[in-house]
């Protein structure tokens, strides 16, 4: 009983994080899209809003399963009537709430959910760090995301690591001054490991690989994939970042997915497929 409870804690909160994500890539589309009847961004769109609805009524049921379980029956009946008729509204559904400390638009949905569930043990995570940490995360991700469009506007084609990643380092200092070069002490629990950009902040790290033909793309994912088994325990850094940077695209996206997949990397790594141009 009690490790089915503890596994309901942890979903929550993990569906919580996955549609506070979602809900960042909605806000950051409404805000800066410029083309907005176009089809990709209604596609667009509706996809992360039917992922975030989906996610909401899983969320619900599992609240529901939740307090049913621990015999809380007058807050279930209070939660159902609060929430019921939000999730059948998708003017409340998808409303934004400004949050100055961060300054960014979150969920008001997902805001209301923490309040209700903030007198639980479990949810006492610091909510605020919680955000803070989502809120680096998503754009981190998109500055790796957007490699190729860094270099293009600086100028740069790259023929070397080095020349990607330092680039690519000046506008993660913009946000995160302390970005940091490796340090020794990291060495000594990574071993051959050595990224190329830290974010204590975030405790992200990112490797940068450079790949000018097929072979050489094959033979980075087997140096990422010996790189992973030197480390698991760094007490500063767990989330990692993989960025493979190839002249042409050698594999596409859905090859280079599957490629990646059958590693089977720990789940705290990631990789993002770049392409220059």
């Amino acid at each position: 009983m009690e490790k089915e409870k503890k596994y309901r804690e942890e979903k929550i909160t993990s569906i919580l994080s996955e549609m506070y994500s979602i809900f960042s890539e909605l806000s950051f589309l409404w805000e800066y899209s410029h083309e907005k009847e176009s089809e990709e961004y209604l596609e667009k769109e509706s996809k992360l809003k039917d992922d975030f609805k989906g996610l909401a009524n899983s969320l619900y049921n599992l609240i529901c399963c939740y307090f049913e379980s621990i015999e809380l029956k007058d807050y279930l009946s209070e939660f159902k009537k609060y929430f019921q008729p939000i999730l059948s509204d998708r003017g409340n559904l998808f409303k934004s709430i400004y949050i100055e400390e961060i300054a960014e638009q979150i969920s008001w949905y997902t805001s209301e959910v923490w309040r209700f569930i903030q007198p639980f043990e479990f949810s006492q995570g610091e909510y605020l760090d919680r955000l803070l940490q989502n809120t680096g995360i998503f754009y981190i991700e998109k500055i790796l995301k957007n490699t190729q469009v860094i270099l293009n506007r600086l100028g740069v084609q790259p023929n070397t690591e080095p020349q990607i990643y330092n680039e690519v380092k000046f506008v993660v200092q913009c946000v995160y001054p302390s970005a940091l070069e490796p340090s020794p002490g990291f060495f000594k629990c990574f071993k051959n490991y050595r990224p190329d950009i830290l974010i204590p902040e975030l405790h992200i790290a990112v490797e940068y690989k450079y790949a000018d033909s097929e072979a050489k793309l094959k033979n980075q994912i087997d140096e990422i994939s010996a790189d992973t088994k030197a480390y698991t325990d760094d007490l500063t850094y767990n989330i990692f970042y993989a960025i493979f940077y190839v002249t042409e695209d050698f594999w596409g996206i859905e090859k280079f997915k599957e490629a990646w997949a059958t590693m089977k990397y720990p789940k705290n790594w990631k990789a993002f497929y770049i392409v220059g141009r």
